[in-house]
């Protein structure tokens, strides 16, 4: 394999990216791939995202933001993360994304979007350092939270087609790197509130689990952190072979990759033309 530089920070993005499948992992951040297409899933969630940032930072601002202003950011921002490229769609459409995006960002606002917000997308960067042996994993672990309340909590916003449980948190890549930055910025326990926005078919809900972890209760995190990390800076990418595949952005790439380097499939791009117009249209 090609001695490529990895990225000089790690993430959460990059550690659950890695444990799903280092082949991926390598696509996405060491050779800088584009995915050949996009899940209306991946562009559901980013878009809700977006428009919840919105509304808070609206309210930070002194301004006072409506239901109907949030749903043209929300189409706004489905219509930009789907220019451009492919979108499987399967059994979904531009008009029922919309649709299913206007329900999950408005039960959302209403149940939540008083939230004593003073800080929207907080940047921040640790250490992965174990305090009992004093080892240090790697590089430093940088990232964003989504939320920050008044009293330090952090709010964590997921989208999900399924409800989670208790059990979903224990071992949970992502929200284990959130719990280990806040407990190096402020002291542990953590005070992390995971807000899960379930997209069902009758009618969607809003499911919240705290998580509070003192830094003993986060070691198996770091040190399975620190096992990627290793594994990463010894350019080790097998392929995870299994019933996804099928579904990943990168099976192309993947399928072809029998030599030193893998290649960059050919990419068909969508028409665009009318993305300016019908952005100007929603807002």
């Amino acid at each position: 394999m090609v001695d490529l530089p990895i990225p000089p920070a790690t993430s959460a993005s990059q550690l659950v990216q890695y444990a799903m499948c280092p082949r991926k992992y390598a696509f996405a951040y060491i050779y800088g791939f584009e995915p050949a297409f996009r899940s209306p899933a991946l562009i559901l969630g980013s878009a809700t995202h977006s428009a919840i940032a919105w509304w808070f930072t609206e309210r930070i601002d002194g301004r006072t933001p409506t239901l109907d202003q949030a749903d043209a950011v929300l189409a706004a921002d489905l219509l930009a993360g789907s220019a451009g490229t492919d979108v499987r769609w399967k059994d979904a459409t531009p008009e029922s994304l919309e649709t299913d995006g206007r329900r999950l960002l408005r039960l959302y606002l209403s149940q939540y979007g008083d939230l004593p917000v003073v800080a929207i997308e907080a940047p921040f960067e640790v250490d992965l350092f174990d305090d009992e042996t004093g080892e240090c994993f790697g590089r430093p672990l940088k990232g964003y939270f989504d939320l920050t309340l008044d009293d330090h909590r952090v709010v964590e916003i997921k989208t999900s087609a399924r409800g989670w449980s208790e059990s979903d948190l224990v071992r949970h890549l992502q929200v284990g790197a959130y719990c280990h930055a806040w407990n190096t910025l402020h002291g542990g326990p953590s005070q992390i509130e995971v807000h899960v926005i379930v997209k069902l078919k009758r009618e969607p809900r809003v499911e919240v689990f705290p998580v509070s972890r003192g830094e003993s209760a986060s070691r198996w995190w770091l040190h399975a952190a620190g096992a990627i990390e290793r594994a990463i800076a010894g350019g080790h990418y097998p392929p995870a072979p299994g019933p996804l595949c099928g579904a990943c952005e990168y099976e192309s790439a993947c399928a072809a990759w029998v030599d030193e380097e893998p290649v960059q499939p050919a990419r068909r791009r969508l028409p665009i033309a009318h993305v300016e117009q019908a952005l100007a249209a929603t807002l």
